[in-house]
């Protein structure tokens, strides 16, 4: 895909939009767009997006802190959880500076099928200008092993490359075999700039090192690594 000159240093829908295009799966073809501002502003749409990623996250962790919500007796929860990430979506829309990049593929029916969402990094008190984020990714179940989920990351990185030259995601354990096949890299907590990232997120998170892994991947030019320059703020 060609993409079109701009004078930001930025991947975004707003200054650098990602135009429409298909996935092609043995279930059928999917047509992938930006999730907008104007989207998100209607409740339902990222109501739904919000759901979307959850039940993703639920169908393909072995971490308690979220299998108690797949519970039936836990409906209750669920919904407030639910509530809880609506909120964290549209904060994300509210706040954004140019750096946030939503893309959801859709079936033939309509239907939400994969969907992920990007920034510049600012995550749980680490920060790096030049280093992408990638915040949620989720393929529906039916479709997994499609390369739905990479193709998705992919697009991102793409355009990523134009403003950053690194990005940093956080894989669900179940999750880091194909992140391994798309290019990422565990975290070294053998080295001490990345134990200190390592440490700083899990200090909030608490996750690490039994449900997810830490992982980057290089896609630009830099001196320094990333975790070095990175800014961690308490």
């Amino acid at each position: 895909m060609q993409v079109k000159s701009i004078s930001y240093q930025s991947f975004t829908s707003r200054n650098n939009p990602v135009e429409d295009f298909k996935i092609v799966t043995n279930k059928g073809s999917l047509l992938v767009k930006e999730f907008t501002h104007e989207d998100a502003e209607n409740h339902d749409n990222i109501y739904s997006l919000s759901k979307f990623f959850i039940d993703g996250f639920l169908s393909n962790t072995e971490d308690p802190v979220f299998l108690k919500f797949a519970k039936p007796e836990n409906r209750q929860k669920y919904l407030e959880f639910l509530e809880r990430m609506t909120a964290y979506y549209k904060s994300m829309f509210k706040k954004d500076d140019g750096n946030l990049t939503v893309l959801v593929a859709k079936d033939e029916k309509g239907e939400l099928a994969g969907a992920i969402v990007s920034n510049t990094l600012s995550e749980e008190g680490v920060s790096e200008k030049s280093t992408c984020y990638i915040d949620s990714i989720a393929v529906a179940p039916h479709l997994r092993n499609n390369k739905v989920g990479a193709t998705l990351e992919n697009k991102i990185l793409e355009f990523a490359q134009k403003a950053y030259t690194d990005v940093f995601l956080a894989s669900d354990n179940m999750a880091v075999g194909f992140q391994l096949k798309n290019g990422f890299r565990a975290l070294d907590y053998s080295n001490p700039p990345e134990k200190r990232i390592i440490d700083k997120i899990n200090s909030v998170r608490g996750d690490y090192p039994d449900y997810v892994t830490y992982m980057d991947k290089k896609i630009g030019e830099s001196s320094i690594p990333w975790y070095e320059r990175a800014s961690i703020e308490g």
